[in-house]
């Protein structure tokens, strides 16, 4: 039994059900062309004629995994998490599908139903939400399917190109001071993330956080669940700070 998110089409399907005012766009200023362009594809993705629009391609031999033939763009859709140091071993992917597996044996669920499994390993924190985990599982993850952006871009010339990522990450990650103090991990800051992709050819990368509520003792902590980021006007961004967080501090909230 496949979990719920190895089917590509159930991500696209999150993603479009999400507000628009839970989505952030960094492009050029807001009303310039670079920014109408990049807004538009977030606002197509959340309309009602998304299906109409994007066709799923997965099962097809000539990849990505969705095609825009109307506005010429094309989607490929990733995952990573913190739970694996290497990228082959994860515990709780292996528990999931233990699960998934169990369930399937026992009920008879309709073709189409979506199951939703959150495992429990018992494992210490550390061992199951690390912060080099997470960071190095979406540097493994882009950079795979970056090899690959020439050959959809040949099946599909004159493209625009997508990398839809999700992360599937629960709760967020703090910096902690010696003084107890908290600086909160803002994934769309952070330089171990930007760099994977900034220099490289792909058009647009989307990153879903539908996890990131973190419900802190001082206050709650609300960051978009989807940015888009235009990576063209990324790479001469002037105006925004990027971060660089020191690693040896960082702190799942998932405890």
């Amino acid at each position: 039994m496949k979990l719920d998110y190895d089917k590509e089409i159930n991500i696209l399907s999150d993603l479009h059900e999400v507000y628009s005012n839970e989505c952030l766009i960094i492009s050029d200023d807001e009303g310039t062309e670079h920014y109408w362009n990049t807004a538009k594809i977030m606002e197509d993705i959340l309309s009602d004629n998304c299906f109409l629009k994007w066709k799923d391609n997965t099962s097809s031999h000539f990849p990505p995994d969705f095609i825009n033939t109307e506005d010429m763009l094309i989607m490929e859709v990733m995952r990573f998490d913190d739970h694996s140091a290497d990228g082959k071993k994860n515990p709780v992917l292996a528990r999931e599908r233990t699960i998934a597996n169990e369930i399937k044996s026992s009920l008879n669920f309709p073709q189409q139903t979506r199951v939703m499994i959150n495992a429990n390993t018992s494992l210490p924190t550390d061992e199951d939400h690390n912060y080099r985990f997470l960071y190095t599982s979406f540097q493994r993850t882009v950079r795979k399917h970056l090899t690959k952006l020439k050959a959809y871009r040949n099946n599909y010339p004159k493209t625009k190109s997508i990398f839809l990522v999700l992360n599937e990450t629960s709760g967020n990650y703090f910096e902690v001071n010696d003084d107890g103090l908290c600086r909160p991990h803002i994934i769309f800051y952070d330089n171990r993330f930007l760099e994977t992709f900034i220099d490289s050819d792909l058009d647009y990368l989307i990153l879903f956080n539908p996890y990131n509520h973190v419900d802190a003792s001082y206050d709650d902590l609300e960051l978009p669940k989807v940015i888009i980021f235009d990576i063209s006007r990324l790479r001469n961004c002037k105006i925004m700070k990027f971060f660089n967080y020191d690693e040896s501090r960082m702190k799942s909230s998932e405890i």
